[in-house]
């Protein structure tokens, strides 16, 4: 039985981000193998009252859908050709890479922000993390 090939993205709507989407098109059209996006919501509800945080949440997990889905008509990437996966917690990079453990991604294509110096160090690299934490090849894509 063949499996069906699958290249995780992570989109967080940067630059880098942006970049890489656009080489995993090219790329999951050459291989004929599906897109699996994949957005993680980081934001600290801390300062969000205890009531009202699962609706903060709520409301930002739409944003990104919608977000999403309007990146999608215009790059015109198909419903079949894709899956949406929208992932909640604080660290980016663990939570990717066990996504694409979790779904058997072939590889995950994305971007890098170009940090260095004390801001690299300061601020850390999701991308750096991820080549780190992943089992699957990673393609990083500059902006």
């Amino acid at each position: 039985m063949a499996t069906t090939k699958s290249i995780l993205v992570p989109l967080d709507f940067s630059t880098g981000s942006g970049a890489a989407f656009n080489h995993a098109i090219g790329l999951a059209r050459d291989l004929r193998a599906k897109l699996l996006l994949v957005h993680v919501i980081t934001a600290p509800a801390t300062t969000v009252p205890l009531p009202f945080r699962p609706q903060y949440y709520n409301d930002l997990e739409r944003e990104a859908v919608q977000s999403i889905e309007r990146l999608l008509r215009r790059k015109k990437v198909k419903t079949k050709d894709y899956r949406l996966v929208i992932l909640r917690g604080g660290d980016a990079a663990r939570l990717i890479t066990q996504q694409a453990a979790k779904s058997r991604s072939s590889m995950i294509v994305m971007g890098s922000h170009g940090r260095t110096g004390l801001r690299r160090l300061i601020l850390g690299s999701v991308a750096e993390k991820t080549l780190r934490y992943a089992q699957c090849p990673i393609l990083i894509v500059k902006k």
